[in-house]
């Protein structure tokens, strides 16, 4: 893992860490994040960096982890938090960072991804997310569908983000509680199966002209109108 704050984030969260190398001497306030975890801290040149780095830009600071632990479903949907987010293939690492960064911005229980067709945690995924990804709950299921079925059955509404539905996002939210902002790929937007398993389909109200957003941007909008909402009159 590399950078600055993905390495900060990490230290901060449960996730194992094996050891640390920075540029110079750690700060005081990575040392004692280190030292709590009991995590080694070591000095190491530009090259040595580079060379443990894989090439990747590593803002002098690098961290030996093992493979990323993914949470079970079952700690997603029985969690507390303003919603649970389910993705729907999104491949593209960038955009799974961003989307790992707001989601734990707003709050959210968790975050389902399935484990064929879409982007998996990596160091790139990791940097995206200013590192956290390591904050939120993220699970990696091998049926997304049967997946949403659990969410139901724990008493979450899934919402799936679809554009032109008929209602928009901050619409369906309104007074909504436990909502599961269903999202789709990049491309082709949520496969059929798992759209028909929606409770209700949103959309993001747009001017004239404008079709489509970035699914990152996209999906921090709709969570931020599920989750900041209007309470119930």
């Amino acid at each position: 893992m590399t950078g600055s704050n993905p390495v900060r984030e990490l230290l901060a969260s449960a996730h194992p860490v094996e050891r640390v190398w920075v540029r110079g001497s750690a700060d005081a306030q990575l040392a004692a994040a280190a030292a709590a975890r009991r995590v080694p801290v070591e000095s190491a040149s530009p090259d040595v960096l580079a060379r443990i780095a894989g090439g990747a830009a590593h803002q002098g600071i690098v961290a030996r982890v093992p493979e990323y632990r993914y949470a079970e479903l079952d700690a997603v949907s029985g969690a507390a938090g303003n919603a649970v987010l389910v993705l729907d293939g999104i491949q593209d690492p960038q955009n799974l960072g961003a989307i790992l960064r707001t989601s734990r911005a707003a709050g959210v229980a968790g975050v389902v991804i399935p484990k064929d067709r879409a982007a998996t945690v990596t160091t790139a995924v990791a940097s995206a997310s200013a590192g956290h990804v390591f904050g939120v709950r993220l699970a990696r299921v091998t049926n997304l569908a049967r997946a949403c079925e659990a969410l139901k059955e724990a008493r979450w509404w899934l919402v799936g983000l679809v554009a032109g539905a008929d209602r928009d996002v901050f619409e369906v939210g309104r007074g909504l509680e436990r909502p599961a902002l269903v999202v789709g790929s990049e491309g082709t937007g949520l496969r059929q199966l798992v759209r028909q398993g929606c409770d209700f389909e949103a959309a993001i109200p747009m001017a004239a002209g404008v079709e489509s957003l970035n699914v990152s941007v996209a999906t921090g909008i709709a969570l931020y109108a599920l989750t900041h909402r209007e309470p119930r009159s």
